[in-house]
């Protein structure tokens, strides 16, 4: 019975995290462009000020979950904490310095830094309660934060509309917040004990980064193939208010758009919950991919607004599998000293995707247009989905 209470309370601060992160990166990562053309910077200029920041979170995650993974007591709750309170002491500065273009995007470039550094970590603090013997349901949790981000969308989306861009950076700073609270109340992992039989390998010395890439050298395939997917998710993603201006839209609909991506995220994962008693996190991984590619044809192909909206509804079979589905194919194919790695492994092509397709997405928009960047984007898409259906193996044990 007490076990249950504290897997019912983790689980429910789990679930208020994930909303939090989840709508604090739709607030700071999604309306990015939005924002930043307000104060007076083109899609080049943006596409180079997002790249920056995913690079910069790339550089970050290796080094920390490698920290994490040698510490003989868990670091994960103040890696989260430390972040969490650098990303709202930035956002005071950003609505200080709010006059000075230029600060206020090294500021804000600094944010989504954090923001996607934070992710790996995240997912990484429910594994390790559920590798002691706590039952932290990561999967419904994520639908949580989907759900939260889903209603971000909608509600930024019509907040800037009312409001103008300078409310904007007001909404992270209350997330912000929140979420710096939440991190404080949870009690580190290691304080349980175990709480279940739990198996405990051998210790073996956590693996490096060349060394790691060697070892599992299919998954750093798989790593090839998502960069690619997330690449053109990217592309697509940072600048959706330039798809729907094209159209004759505005921020109301980017925020609509997004948010029915967010909301059909919440069922996609509740699917994944069955599906994966059927198939392996394996094929859902695949699965995944052919659907991301999917997504991008279509908002190439869409002549109006309602298609565009139409092509968001596979981010049930997309994003929404993607990522309860990568997360426990890691925690199943690594021994417990590569775990957190693996994890920040998959965060940083995340990124680096972020970086690609940050570059790519303004510079092809200012060089060329908007249905010739969705064009490319659709072709790296279906590359990556080729190289993960080839590169992602078949994992020994069910999800």
């Amino acid at each position: 019975m007490e076990h249950r209470k504290i897997s019912l309370g983790l689980n429910i601060k789990y679930g208020v995290m994930q909303a939090l992160y989840w709508m604090g990166f739709v607030a700071t990562y999604n309306y990015a462009a939005y924002y930043l053309s307000d104060k007076g910077f083109n899609s080049s200029d943006i596409g180079l000020i997002l790249a920056f920041a995913n690079i910069f979170a790339a550089l970050l995650q290796p080094p920390i979950a490698a920290y994490a993974d040698k510490a003989s007591k868990s670091k994960l709750k103040s890696i989260i904490w430390i972040l969490s309170s650098a990303n709202l002491l930035l956002t005071v500065l950003i609505l200080t310095v709010k006059g000075y273009p230029y600060l206020t995007a090294i500021f804000l470039m600094l944010i989504i830094s954090f923001i996607l550094t934070l992710h790996s970590f995240i997912n990484s603090f429910a594994m390790e309660y559920a590798n002691k013997g706590i039952q932290l349901n990561f999967t419904i949790s994520r639908a949580i934060g989907s759900l939260g981000a889903a209603l971000s969308s909608l509600g930024i989306g019509f907040i800037a509309s009312r409001f103008g861009p300078e409310a904007v950076p007001l909404t992270y700073l209350v997330m912000f917040i929140l979420i710096v609270i939440v991190v404080i109340s949870f009690k580190p992992a290691d304080k349980f004990g175990t709480l279940a039989d739990v198996e405990k390998p051998a210790y073996t010395p956590p693996t490096g980064a060349f060394r790691f890439l060697w070892k599992y050298k299919k998954f750093a395939g798989l790593l090839l193939g998502a960069t690619f997917i997330f690449t053109s998710y990217n592309m697509v993603i940072n600048f959706m208010i330039n798809i729907v201006e094209r159209l004759g839209y505005g921020t109301s609909e980017m925020g609509t758009a997004l948010a029915i991506a967010g909301f059909l995220e919440v069922p996609g994962m509740a699917l994944y919950i069955i599906l994966v008693k059927k198939r392996k996190c394996s094929t859902l991984l695949k699965l995944s991919s052919v659907f991301f590619t999917v997504k991008t044809l279509g908002v190439l192909l869409s002549g109006n607004i309602y298609h565009v909206y139409a092509a968001h509804i596979t981010q049930l079979l997309s994003f929404a599998i993607f990522v309860p589905a990568s997360v426990y194919y890691i925690n199943n194919l690594m021994p417990d000293n590569d775990k957190i790695k693996g994890q920040a492994y998959m965060t940083t092509t995340i990124t680096l995707g972020g970086v690609l397709g940050s570059l790519l997405g303004g510079t092809l928009i200012d060089a060329l247009s908007v249905p010739s960047m969705l064009l490319i984007a659709t072709v790296i898409s279906a590359l990556g989905t080729l190289l993960m259906i080839l590169f992602t193996e078949k994992e020994k044990v069910i999800c």
